[in-house]
């Protein structure tokens, strides 16, 4: 039994395997998206614009804010798999057509509406694609399961930012664009290639009383079932947690690496890298330990220790000491992450998974945005140092770990009172 937990048990799933292979392919897509709009901004601006890589980054997750409601009511009544397949056709689509607007209109402003339509269809996707999980890979494979999921940019990163970089600078951000379009192709076709049923348990009809409800309750109904199951709540509170320190951290530690620890660009990626292969370490570590995988109180004990890593980052001027430091705060990271979502899974019915990772998505967007604002149009933290700024969140990941513990506690009490 113990083997069939490892990671190879999991990748002998056809079905599971399609889905992987289609999420590197999308993921590297991405990686070459990313830098090919970063090409983008250096034609326009000459630099890389600090301020237009925060408009663009808000425009793509402002969906998240807006869709997730409708979201909730598509991904508990329709087909998952017609679901993820179609957003990443279209997502194709706009990819291949990025190159044909901005032939009519160079502007980058002519780039916030495409990614914020592609923003909207991810929006469906991601929901989709995590309710869909426990319909694919066995119950004892979720854990190896979502821990490969969650990886798969990160890991696509790895492979992808040098190599996307180059192309970029080779080709020059149009042909990236195309090819992008191709990897949102390539997946669509593997997923729609999985045999299984992806379609909700209570699949409603159009016709029936149950479908002509509004957007609106469908929402109220998964914020009432998150907030009214005591174990739900704070492990879908974790996740707006972890999107507020995740968005916040970014910017900072690039802040740090370049002002205080004086690297370049080879070693502020480094850096960021070292955050990346931790973060692997992690989830390998939760996918293959019987004793972590079983530990409900994992994700909340881990963003404790997560917050104690990230204060550590600006204690020493040495870059490989804050290089460790984001190592573990890589480590802590993948087991805050993949034990929320697989416990989610495994307590919430298959008619309310949807619903409420769409309200994990929704509550996650709102705080990444929040962490965006904050940074960039605001001067509330333009005035601190980022050594302060991340001693703060260091603090601030901390004390948020360990309320949503002593909630994990109290629900637990009950459970068994």
């Amino acid at each position: 039994m113990a083997s069939e937990q490892t990671f190879g048990a999991i990748l002998r799933n056809h079905d599971f395997l399609k889905l992987y292979a289609g999420q590197l392919g999308s993921g590297i897509g991405d990686r070459l998206h990313q830098m090919a709009l970063l090409g983008v901004i250096l034609q326009v601006h000459g630099i890389a614009n600090v301020s237009e890589t925060a408009r663009l980054m808000f425009f793509a997750m402002l969906p998240v804010l807006l869709f997730s409601p409708l979201a909730v009511a598509w991904t508990d009544r329709w087909s998952r798999k017609l679901t993820m397949v179609t957003a990443d056709l279209l997502r194709a689509a706009f990819a291949f057509a990025i190159p044909l607007i901005r032939h009519f209109d160079p502007s980058l402003q002519a780039l916030y509406g495409v990614v914020f339509v592609m923003g909207a269809l991810a929006t469906f996707h991601g929901p989709a694609r995590l309710a869909a999980m426990p319909r694919i890979a066995e119950a004892r494979l979720l854990m190896a399961a979502n821990s490969l999921s969650n990886s798969s940019g990160a890991v696509a990163g790895l492979l992808a930012i040098p190599v996307a970089g180059y192309a970029v600078q080779a080709l020059g951000p149009n042909p990236c664009f195309v090819i992008d379009g191709f990897t949102f192709l390539f997946s669509g076709a593997l997923i729609a290639l999985i045999s299984r049923s992806l379609r909700p348990e209570q699949d409603v009809e159009r016709g029936s009383a149950d479908a002509r409800r509004s957007v609106l309750a469908d929402m109220k109904a998964g914020v009432s079932y998150v907030m009214s199951h005591r174990e739900a709540l704070p492990l879908v509170l974790s996740g707006g947690l972890f999107a507020l320190v995740g968005g916040l951290l970014v910017v900072e530690v690039l802040a740090f690496a370049t002002a205080q620890l004086r690297l370049t660009e080879l070693g502020v990626g480094l850096l960021v890298s070292a955050g990346g292969l931790g973060m692997a370490a992690g989830l390998f570590l939760v996918s293959q330990s019987q004793r972590l995988r079983h530990l409900a109180s994992l994700p909340y004990v881990a963003l404790v220790a997560m917050g104690l890593c990230i204060a550590a980052v600006p204690l020493t001027l040495s870059p490989w000491l804050a290089g460790m430091a984001m190592i573990g705060v890589g480590v802590t990271a993948g087991m805050a992450s993949v034990p929320a979502d697989t416990r989610l899974q495994e307590i919430v019915p298959d008619a309310r998974r949807g619903g409420v990772f769409s309200v994990k998505q929704l509550l996650a967007a709102m705080a990444f945005l929040s962490a965006l604002w904050m940074q960039f149009a605001t001067v509330l933290l333009r005035e601190l140092s980022p050594p302060g700024v991340l001693a703060g969140l260091g603090a601030l990941c901390a004390a948020g770990g360990a309320m949503l513990y002593w909630l994990h506690r109290a629900a637990a009490r009950e459970r068994t009172a």
